[in-house]
Parts: structure tokens; C-alpha cells; sequence
């Protein structure tokens, strides 16, 4: 039942975000999101802790259209990624760690990208894509029930991320609009996915 109401939260908010972005109402339904996850989902320690409060405080700070709200929402989501990364790490496992040089080397590369669009925003852009691609490097590592929740969380929250900042600084017309459109749907997703597959919450069969 408390998953379904942070499902119905997340519909409405990314409803409400693809046709009255930055609307009085979104601040009722974004600002509900994380909450809603933490009733559904309660952090199982203080790095997860961190991730769900340091993206609510993104959440919030990205309310705001202006390069000192992006700035805001970057330092935010990137504490909140340390977070996550560190309580991955401790679900790693020896002999799990084959795939994090090619996340880490995909992921500087996508830094490098999005650094040299966003202009004079591109050091701190480049420096949270690096972090958000440690973060899904952790999630490689896991192993156990959930893991594959977990990964799929953290692939989908890179995908979600590369949505935004394609829709703020690479496209332009309708193009924007559809990727802006997908930010929410998948973000949303991608936090539900790290903490109820961190819990163990997925198959209790997973390995891998």
C-alpha cells in the first residue's frame, strides 16, 4: 500500500511537471516525492539516509529555474550520491567489481560532454556527472537480493540526470520538451528501485 501511494505520488508530480512546470502545484508534489519513498522504503542506514534527504533537497532547490538553483540542486544531489555510494559500497563483494572501469571511463567521457555544454556551469557539471557515475559504478558491485534492483535504480537515475541536461543546455523546441517531459517518470523510478532494492525488496534470488 505505501508503495502504491509513492507510485500514484510520482504520477502526478511527473504529469503535473510535463505540463505546468514550475507551477505553484509542484510544490506540493515534488516536494511529497522523497517523503513519500521514505514512508514506502525507510533508509536502512545513514549513507541511504543521506541520498533520500540530499535529493529531497534537490528536489527542492530545482524548483527554481535560475543558475543558482541548478548550482543549489547540483551540491545537493551530489551529497546525496556520496551517500549512496557509500552505503553501496558496503554490499559490495569481492570479484564484483568488473564493470566499474568501464561505468567510471563512460562516465568521464558524458562529464567532459555535458561540461563543455553547460559554459560557465561546466565544472560543476562535470564534477556531479563524475560522482553520478561513481555512484552507478557502486551500484555494479552489488550483489545479493536486490542487487539487480539496485543497478537498474542507479542506471535509470544517470539516464534521468543526462535527460535534464540535455533538456537545459544541448536541445532546443520540442525536442527539450520531451526530454524535460522524461526526467521526472524515470527519476522517480530510479529512487524507488536503489532503496527498495537495497532492502532486499527484489527477488530474493538475485545474485547478480
Amino acid at each position: 500500500m505505501k508503495n502504491l501511494v509513492y507510485a500514484a505520488a510520482a504520477l502526478v508530480d511527473s504529469t503535473v511537471a510535463a505540463f505546468e512546470r514550475g507551477g505553484a502545484l509542484r510544490k506540493v508534489t515534488k516536494t511529497s516525492l522523497m517523503p513519500a519513498l521514505a514512508v514506502a522504503s525507510p533508509p536502512q542506514n545513514a549513507g541511504m539516509a543521506v541520498g533520500l534527504a540530499g535529493s529531497w533537497a534537490g528536489d527542492v532547490a530545482l524548483l527554481g529555474d535560475s543558475d543558482r538553483a541548478f548550482r543549489a540542486g547540483l551540491f545537493s544531489f551530489l551529497v546525496a550520491h556520496l551517500g549512496y555510494t557509500a552505503a553501496l559500497a558496503q554490499r559490495s563483494q569481492p570479484g564484483s567489481r568488473r564493470a566499474v572501469v568501464p561505468i567510471v571511463t563512460a562516465s568521464a567521457i558524458g562529464a567532459v560532454v555535458f561540461a563543455r555544454a553547460a559554459g560557465p556551469m561546466g565544472r560543476p557539471v562535470g564534477l556531479y556527472a563524475l560522482t553520478l557515475g561513481t555512484m552507478v559504478a557502486a551500484a555494479s558491485t552489488v550483489r545479493g537480493a536486490g542487487a539487480r534492483r539496485v543497478f537498474g535504480g542507479a542506471a535509470l537515475f544517470a539516464v534521468s540526470d543526462a535527460l535534464l541536461g540535455a533538456s537545459r543546455f544541448v536541445l532546443k523546441g520540442r525536442a527539450k520538451r520531451v526530454a524535460a517531459a522524461g526526467v521526472m517518470p524515470t527519476y522517480a523510478a530510479a529512487q524507488w528501485l536503489i532503496h527498495t532494492g537495497f532492502r532486499g525488496e527484489g527477488n530474493p534470488r538475485e545474485t547478480a
